[in-house]
């Protein structure tokens, strides 16, 4: 009796990891339609490929575990997985080392959410502590060209930012896209500062968008002509009440609220369908650019997005080629989540990207290096 009893116990745990299994597997295989499903149409593929590199994670486990345990059940999650092979190297890349040529000029390229170099004081120390921290760190970092987003700028001797910048960073020239808050001398938006100049600009609205936007600057190297694309798509906008909800939602015995749970997925869906309207906005600039393009700029979206699959065209994205690991750059708690992207045009040669791990805010900059023919 002992032993048929075991046995019973075994065959029903099995009939319920497999049922696990096969949720799980039918998650990754929806989250590997995001790039191509556009979100206005079905936005669940879109929300399950925020979630990839946790979803690929857990298959994983299933697949070592059903090999362990000598079943042949792995092949359901080994096919899964190889089915998206290409799907995970958006997310993971084994850092190809290419060098420019000698004979090129050398380009240094950083972006960086600064998140308005935390004037309302999230974080603890002086004021300005964090503003100055940024400018020490670009300082040392030495870019030929930096480019912000949720960038700050306070007239009226309140929080300057452009002036300083320009002088610590010797950079001469840049543009700006900042709006005016409802204090008239505080203002928000998007900013490219460079060492050469800036021969040309031009501004993206995005309709209906009152905190994101692009901006393009038509840079001169030597004689040669780079357009920069400096953009900031849809965010989600999660109040103190969404993060808390995540926050029990994780924990263990904890009941979270049913309708807060339906407001953070209302947001999340709202912000993947602004992102792919977006994202067809910048498609079509980059498109009619008369000049090499960089593009910079924080997505608040994945490799598995409709919106960086839409940006990217036929852009090659930085640090697939010259980058290192899943290559996380939200800094605020959640893995994997890589939502900040230098892409560029075919013709330009990217080499050495970096990402910074350093906690000025919920961003950690990124930067590459570039060869100019």
């Amino acid at each position: 009796m002992k032993f048929g009893q075991k046995k019973h116990t075994l065959s029903w745990l099995t009939m319920i990891l497999l049922a696990a299994n096969l949720i799980l597997v039918a998650a990754l295989l929806l989250s590997y339609l995001a790039p191509v499903v556009n979100p206005q149409s079905f936005s669940l593929p879109a929300l399950l490929g925020l979630f990839y590199p946790i979803l690929f994670i857990i298959n994983f486990i299933f697949l070592v575990g059903w090999i362990l345990r000598k079943r042949w059940l792995f092949i359901i999650s080994l096919i899964t997985l190889l089915l998206g092979w290409n799907v995970f190297f958006k997310h993971f890349t084994f850092g190809p080392e290419q060098k420019a040529d000698n004979g090129q000029t050398i380009l240094h390229v950083v972006s960086y959410n600064v998140r308005i170099f935390d004037v309302h004081h999230w974080r603890p120390g002086d004021k300005t502590e964090t503003r100055d921290s940024i400018k020490s760190l670009l300082n040392k970092l030495n870019a030929d060209v930096v480019c912000f987003q949720e960038f700050f700028h306070g007239e009226q001797n309140y929080f300057p930012t452009i002036q300083p910048l320009r002088n610590s960073l010797n950079t001469p020239y840049f543009h700006t896209d900042i709006e005016a808050t409802n204090v008239r001398n505080k203002h928000f938006g998007l900013a490219t500062f460079s060492v050469y100049p800036i021969i040309n600009k031009g501004i993206i609205k995005f309709s209906g968008a009152k905190a994101n936007a692009g901006i393009f600057s038509d840079v001169l190297i030597d004689e040669d002509t780079i357009r920069f694309f400096n953009i900031h798509l849809e965010s989600i906008k999660f109040s103190n009440s969404d993060h808390q909800f995540m926050s029990d939602f994780m924990e263990p015995g904890v009941n979270p609220s049913t309708s807060s749970g339906k407001v953070i997925f209302s947001k999340l869906k709202n912000a993947f369908i602004n992102r792919s309207i977006q994202a067809q906005t910048v498609k079509e600039f980059i498109e009619k650019s008369p000049h090499p393009v960089i593009l910079c700029g924080d997505f608040n979206d994945t490799p598995s997005s409709f919106a960086y699959n839409t940006v990217k065209g036929n852009l090659n994205d930085a640090f697939l080629e010259s980058g290192f690991g899943f290559g996380t750059t939200y800094a605020d708690g959640i893995p994997f989540l890589r939502i900040d992207y230098i892409l560029h045009s075919k013709q330009l040669t990217p080499s050495d990207f970096k990402i910074h791990n350093v906690h000025f805010s919920d961003h950690y900059p990124v930067s590459a290096y570039f060869g100019l023919d």
